[in-house]
């Protein structure tokens, strides 16, 4: 396989497949993750399962291998093994299955190696408008991406979807470049974009909008974050509702929930804790609730852009 070279959530990774939504680079000699394919024949035997969200038998399993790789596993269809020392992921599984690998890289697969690698994230979309920067938090299904991608569709600028990545930035955080891909329904595909032919994202009824645009951003500062929105339920009003600043010490608990990767508790740890602390007491967060219809999304707009 040719290798590709790439920039995501501040690492420069070299991988023998493209990653969605990475920003393509020259190659480098010295790459900050190395990924790798190997066939079925490598499957690696976990020697410590580690909780898990959820019970479902389709759902993840999480391990550790006798080498102190931390492995996630689909069953025995595909397996993710993060090395012991966090600069190299291998990807085990048949060819067939191949094609699911890049997508499940760029989301749970970074997340949990960006995660070891002492970088908070948070699960929820990021974009810049008008000159602020501001994360789009909320459960699955809330609207994150699909509010993100009507702000990029009005002038916006995408600098993560699904991931964000936050560094200490002075007495604030930057949040890193991350995937440039927006995972939108065909509905929204159709209303935001004007196309439900979009390229599909393997295993879910998802498209996926490339809104990349100028390949050279990643090589920019990364922007410092200043708001974070908590998308709730859907609410009976017609336009959009965003809260007073909520103080920190309820702010915190809804940066617990958006905390990524999502369900996996037990790797929370009370560096982790504190770490999303130290952010809700220096980024304002704010509860945002609108109906789930598309004639309020300029109403959105105009609320964030306000």
């Amino acid at each position: 396989m040719r290798l590709h070279s790439s920039l995501l959530y501040g690492l420069t990774i070299e991988s023998p497949f493209p990653l969605p939504g990475a920003r393509p680079l020259a190659t480098t000699s010295a790459p900050d993750v190395t990924i790798r394919w190997e066939a079925e024949t490598a499957w690696r035997d976990v020697v410590q399962a580690l909780p898990t969200p959820s019970s479902d038998p389709d759902a993840p399993q999480l391990g550790e291998t006798a080498d102190g790789a931390l492995c996630i596993a689909w069953r025995r269809e595909l397996q993710l093994l993060l090395a012991a020392s966090n600069d190299h992921i291998t990807v085990v599984c048949t060819k067939a299955k191949l094609e699911f690998a890049p997508t499940v890289l760029v989301g749970i697969g970074l997340g949990l190696l960006l995660h070891r690698r002492g970088i908070v994230c948070l699960h929820g979309s990021v974009v810049s408008l008008n000159g602020r920067t501001f994360a789009l938090l909320g459960d699955s299904g809330t609207g994150k991406s699909t509010a993100a991608a009507a702000l990029v569709a009005r002038g916006g600028r995408l600098i993560s979807d699904d991931i964000a990545a936050l560094r200490p930035d002075g007495d604030g955080f930057s949040v890193a470049w991350g995937c440039a891909n927006v995972r939108l329904t065909p509905a929204a595909s159709v209303r935001i974009v004007g196309t439900d032919h979009l390229p599909t994202v393997p295993w879910i009824d998802k498209q996926m909008w490339d809104v990349s645009g100028d390949t050279h951003a990643a090589l920019l500062p990364a922007p410092r974050l200043d708001a974070l929105y908590r998308l709730g339920p859907p609410a009976d009003c017609n336009g959009a509702a965003i809260s007073a600043p909520i103080p920190s010490a309820h702010a915190l608990p809804r940066l617990v929930d958006s905390w990524y990767p999502q369900g996996f508790t037990s790797l929370l740890t009370q560096a982790r804790f504190d770490a999303l602390r130290v952010i809700a007491e220096r980024v304002p967060m704010f509860d945002l609730r609108y109906p789930r219809r598309w004639d309020i999304l300029p109403h959105l707009i105009a609320a964030l852009d306000g």
